[in-house]
């Protein structure tokens, strides 16, 4: 039996098992099940972002309420995504995709509903553990039951669904903020219920039958071929990776109706509107990435979006910074152009390296400490954001974020890379061996 190998065993390979979806035909049906999650999640980010400025006047918010109400959902998807890495490497994968989407939906609702401030907070973080579980347990289902040559299409599919997400959650929140001063809990309310279907369905989807077979009997075989990864590299490049784009990006995700309502004196309503056409960039960008994400590989579509990024982050954050009546419509084209080259790359290629790069026995696990160190990012992002515009204006606070590009495009630069003989579609850092049996 698997789980009865001996420490440091090879796992034997798989190449001709079939695809055990349980009531699912195809594994496209199963990756498209599981990755509707990511939708989900992606929708309620965007969600609270649209709720904090009315939030701000309706509760009457200091800015340091606003920036704990934004990170605390991101705070909750850093517990989410590390440990349940490691508990879906150890009891498998399909019944945390199933009760992940069941509390989303309870502590959505209740969010919802929320009577003051302390409630919501607890709702967000509860939240926010369940986008963090989804996240972390998708991709490596999804590299596991797609066939190999697919994979990285397959997520990178998945991710360009989340760009929808976002832009839906911006639209929906414009238009239920002009109908109700409580369209706030509208738009919280809605993102739930967009997961109730979905907890239904997912129960056809079956066992990923590769982690099934190559899982390790004890959690401290789990623990050390996890840090053996760590201790190699491979890991940490990966999260640090993560944790140097999601400061941009959450930061610019959960603050862009915010941002544009502030800096171009728009309402709450008018905030929402602008961040979802400059949101809308997104969808054509990440199309491309799926196009070309295994024609050219992933280290260029990263390294091209994170300096790019950087680049166009700096020119904004100089331009609201030297000038008290920067033109609308170049901030507009810069916030854009910002959205437009992170999801052209490390959008995508960060999320999905883990995946593709881990062996299956610790795959979640190393997924889940990688998104981790993301959301670690995307506290720091928001927070950070919050303090330096507070002292210096936003301006301060886009540098920022664009100085974590620039560093990202350095080490994608520096280290990331392929070994030699692997198709493009299997790189993300070269990688150590696997354990031998004197690791043990």
């Amino acid at each position: 039996m698997p789980g009865d190998m001996r420490p440091g065993d090879k796992p034997p390979a798989l190449p001709g098992a079939p695809f055990d979806g349980g009531r699912c035909a195809t594994w496209r049906a199963g990756a498209a099940l599981a990755g509707a999650g990511i939708l989900v999640g992606s929708f309620d980010l965007g969600a609270i972002a649209v709720a904090l400025k009315p939030l701000t006047h309706q509760w009457h918010l200091s800015t340091p309420l606003v920036t704990t109400l934004g990170t605390i959902t991101l705070i909750g998807m850093l517990v989410g995504s590390v440990t349940t890495g490691f508990l879906t490497d150890r009891f498998g994968r399909r019944r945390v995709l199933v009760l992940d989407l069941l509390a989303f939906l309870i502590s959505g609702i209740a969010g919802a509903l929320s009577p003051d401030y302390a409630v919501l907070l607890v709702c967000r973080l509860l939240t926010g553990v369940a986008i963090g579980t989804d996240f972390a347990v998708v991709f490596p289902y999804v590299a596991e039951i797609a066939p190999k040559g697919s994979r990285g299409r397959a997520m990178a599919w998945i991710m360009w669904s989340a760009n929808f997400g976002v832009l839906l959650a911006y639209a929906t929140g414009a238009l239920f903020l002009h109908l109700s001063s409580q369209g706030w809990r509208l738009e919280l309310g809605f993102g739930a219920l967009l997961a109730l279907p979905l907890v239904g369905l997912r129960r056809r989807i079956g066992e990923s039958q590769s982690w099934a077979t190559q899982r390790l009997a004890s959690w401290r075989h789990i623990l050390r071929d996890t840090f053996y990864e760590a201790r190699h590299g491979s890991l940490a490049v990966m999260a640090a990776n993560w944790f140097l784009y999601q400061v941009s990006d959450q930061g610019l995700t959960l603050l862009l109706p915010l941002i544009v309502a502030t800096v171009l004196t728009q309402s709450a309503a008018n905030g929402a509107l602008g961040a979802t056409a400059i949101k809308a960039v997104t969808i054509p960008a990440a199309f491309v990435t799926v196009l070309l994400i295994e024609a050219i590989g992933y280290r260029p579509l990263q390294l091209i979006g994170f300096a790019a990024r950087g680049v166009i982050l700096t020119a904004l954050g100089l331009l609201l910074m030297l000038s008290t009546h920067a033109p609308d419509g170049l901030v507009a084209a810069l916030l854009a152009l910002a959205f437009f080259f992170g999801a052209g790359g490390p959008d995508k290629t960060i999320v999905i390296a883990p995946a593709m790069a881990f062996p299956t026995k610790v795959r979640a696990s190393s997924q889940g400490i990688s998104e981790a160190s993301g959301r670690l990012g995307g506290i720091v992002g928001v927070t950070g954001y919050g303090l330096l515009a507070g002292l210096a204006g936003p301006g301060a606070g886009i540098m920022l974020f664009a100085g974590t590009c620039l560093i990202g495009a350095i080490l994608t630069a520096s280290v990331m890379g392929r070994p030699k003989g692997t198709a493009r579609h299997e790189i993300a850092v070269t990688l150590a061996p696997e354990p031998s049996a004197r690791s043990s």
